[in-house]
């Protein structure tokens, strides 16, 4: 069993990279966003990096639901899938019994803004911050393993300054979507969910493989694969094999939602710059490689389709 991270982690130290990695962060284009806000230093943040980036994409997500009343559970429960997925298993597989209570009455403190039309949204503010940093511990129970959960992570809360860091990312995100957007899907995968978990005669479900069994994306816009960075660092080549994987897995799915995009892209809020490259940019035998050698697909790409763009 391997997630995208892992099999990237696994590739570099039983082969390594090419100098400058197979997508060389470089060639990027770069955009910067100018919102009049000075650096949002990291080290001033009392949270570590993984907590306060779960939760600026999950409260960035949050932010731009807009439902009807009725609607209003199971947007949560989408929003906070994973955070619900793994307290369920750490309370089913450890001691900490009580943690999937725990991260149900946490959600009930949310609040959302009545709209004239009848719809509502979610108030993203300080007690969204504290509960989102809250059921982000409990992801390493379907990222990583029930066992792993340590429950003093739970009890930490963002303090002033990390809750504001937060929320201005959060602003700097729902900008970003409305610049460069809409949003056509959050939290994507590479296969049906409802499809058994059956490999196929080209060694693949959907767009996982005996190599890759697992791994989930950020969000889609019409036209890129986007991940959501905050690293106080520009992309790392890691990031970028990361982002072609994820881009080729989505046309290995040969799910709908992955047939328009062309480029891929990160967005780093706490940089507040957009990092974007067309995949037509990377070379042909780069693109083989990594679904070859990397992701672990046995079968070719179609004589007419050099880049693999439309597996259909």
């Amino acid at each position: 069993m391997s997630s995208v991270t892992q099999r990237i982690k696994a590739y570099n130290r039983d082969h390594g990279q090419p100098r400058g990695g197979f997508v060389n962060p470089r060639v990027f284009v770069t955009t910067a966003l100018d919102d009049g806000i000075e650096e949002l230093d990291h080290r001033i943040e009392n949270l570590a990096a993984p907590t306060v980036g779960s939760a600026v994409d999950y409260l960035s997500r949050l932010a731009r639901v807009r439902v009807q009343p009725e609607d209003v559970t199971e947007e949560l429960l989408e929003v906070f899938h994973v955070s619900l997925t793994g307290a369920e298993r750490i309370a089913v597989s450890t001691r900490h019994t009580s943690v999937l209570g725990d991260a149900v009455d946490a959600l009930s403190e949310l609040s959302v803004i009545e709209h004239p039309d009848g719809t509502v949204t979610f108030d993203v503010d300080d007690v969204a911050v504290r509960v989102a940093c809250k059921l982000v511990t409990y992801d390493v129970g379907r990222r990583a393993g029930p066992g792993l959960y340590e429950p003093v992570s739970t009890l930490q809360q963002p303090d002033p300054v990390t809750t504001e860091h937060i929320l201005q990312m959060v602003r700097r995100a729902v900008s970003f979507f409305d610049e460069w957007g809409p949003v056509t899907a959050d939290g994507f995968v590479f296969a049906d969910a409802d499809t058994p978990r059956v490999y196929d005669e080209r060694s693949c479900f959907g767009g996982y493989t005996e190599l890759v069994t697992s791994g989930d994306g950020d969000f889609l816009t019409a036209d890129t694969v986007w991940d959501m960075k905050v690293s106080v660092n520009p992309p790392t080549k890691d990031h970028t094999l990361q982002l072609l994987m994820y881009f080729l897995m989505g046309k290995e799915s040969r799910l709908d939602q992955f047939e328009s995009q062309t480029h891929v892209g990160v967005f780093n809020p706490r940089l507040n710059k957009v990092f974007r490259l067309a995949v037509a940019d990377i070379a042909p035998d780069v693109i083989d490689t990594v679904r070859r050698d990397v992701i672990g697909y046995r079968h070719e790409l179609a004589a007419t389709d050099p880049h693999g763009w439309a597996l259909r």
